[in-house]
């Protein structure tokens, strides 16, 4: 009888053991014969680096999907990497790129280096920012030191501290699975601390303006969860939240909780303001008049207050409207009833974190007088 051969897979084994078929023993068939037919799934890696533009060669426009769509043909030069000097000829397009987008010659842009199992294809990703960034940056720390003088130095490092507070350690720990809530409240309270007392010195009026911003941030973050809970959201809202959702990082991370810590951190972001401008304002009355009793005090505080009210909360929703811009303006060019737009939870998220922002603010004005008049007015 003539041999029979027959091959069985098993799963996380190397050999396939020897069986009988038809009486007649079959030959064993290693596993790497199997890998000549299923190829392994292609490595990716990136790296981005600059290069320098040292020529145009073709720009112009063509017809594609979706429209007009405008293209370069450059000749870039690279400024660092493992091709650092060598000149390549790139083009530059995509989606959205239109005539504002060219870039000149002289000027930087980021190229990306996908590879693909050794093999590197290069693309132009976009103009380098990073020096114009810079520009703006040197032009307010400039202007921060010739207004505020030392005062501006503190409050610089104040702001890094908080930005590492947030970056090296908040982030991290939402990232490794840990409640966003609790990791913003741990690191709200941490923040209120170092910036405070860093960029306001150790003294009394800073000790009051943070007891009252502690006071003020607790109760963010009780109107916080009842807006959270009490419209429905569940932090799903804006684009970076779903894409969140669809990669290795959102694995496990808490999205209402997320939100929420969101609005409890940006409702901090002018807490501090508030209450130390509150505090300052009530000494400097009592300085100028130390026969002023605690009722007076408060009056005279309460007075300045009601204007600083009036424009930080104007203030708060035209950021809020500000950054959310874009997405308002697409969701306002549709025929859907106005209440419609409203409930949509993206509105519905910059809604409520407008409200929890004011309705703070507008409790932290009467709770950061009240504290330091009791502290510095003459009591009957």
């Amino acid at each position: 009888m003539r041999k029979i051969g027959a091959w069985i897979v098993v799963v996380g084994g190397l050999f396939i053991s020897p069986i009988t078929v038809m009486g007649e023993e079959v030959e064993p068939v290693i596993m790497e014969e199997m890998e000549q037919v299923t190829a392994p799934p292609a490595q990716q890696e990136t790296d981005f680096y600059r290069a320098e533009v040292i020529e145009i060669i073709e720009e112009g426009e063509y017809t594609g999907f979706g429209g007009v769509q405008y293209f370069q043909f450059l000749n870039v030069q690279f400024l660092e990497g493992p091709d650092e000097g060598v000149a390549i000829e790139l083009e530059y397009t995509n989606s959205y790129f239109t005539e504002e987008h060219r870039v000149e010659e002289g000027e930087t842009v980021v190229i990306i280096a996908s590879s693909f199992n050794g093999d590197v294809i290069y693309n132009v990703f976009e103009p380098y920012r990073i020096p114009g960034l810079m520009a703006m940056a040197s032009l307010f720390i400039f202007a921060l030191f010739l207004v505020a003088g030392k005062k501006g130095l503190t409050s610089l490092i104040g702001l890094g501290v908080s930005l590492l507070i947030i970056l090296k350690w908040m982030v991290p720990q939402i990232l490794m699975g840990s409640s966003p809530l609790t990791v913003c409240w741990m690191g709200g309270i941490m923040i209120i601390f170092i910036s405070l007392y860093l960029a306001h010195g150790f003294n009394k009026r800073t000790s009051l303006a943070l007891v009252s911003t502690l006071i003020t941030f607790h109760l963010a973050l009780g109107f916080g969860y009842l807006a959270v809970n009490g419209a429905r959201l569940f932090g799903m809202g804006s684009e970076e939240a779903l894409l969140l959702t669809y990669t290795d990082l959102g694995v496990g991370i808490d999205l209402r909780g997320l939100l929420l810590g969101a609005i409890v951190i940006g409702a901090l972001g002018v807490l501090d303001d508030i209450t130390t401008a509150q505090t300052a304002t009530v000494e400097e009355i009592h300085k100028a008049d130390k026969k002023l009793s605690v009722k007076e005090l408060y009056k005279r505080g309460l007075s300045v207050g009601h204007e600083h009210i009036a424009s930080l909360v104007n203030t708060l929703v035209l950021a809020y409207v500000g950054v959310a811009f874009p997405v308002l303006l697409l969701l306002m060019d549709t025929n859907e009833p106005f209440w419609v737009i409203l409930n949509n939870e993206f509105m519905a998220e910059e809604v409520g974190r407008t409200l929890v922002g004011s309705l703070t603010l507008v409790l932290a004005v009467p709770i950061a007088t009240g504290l330091a008049a009791h502290v510095y007015g003459q009591k009957k």
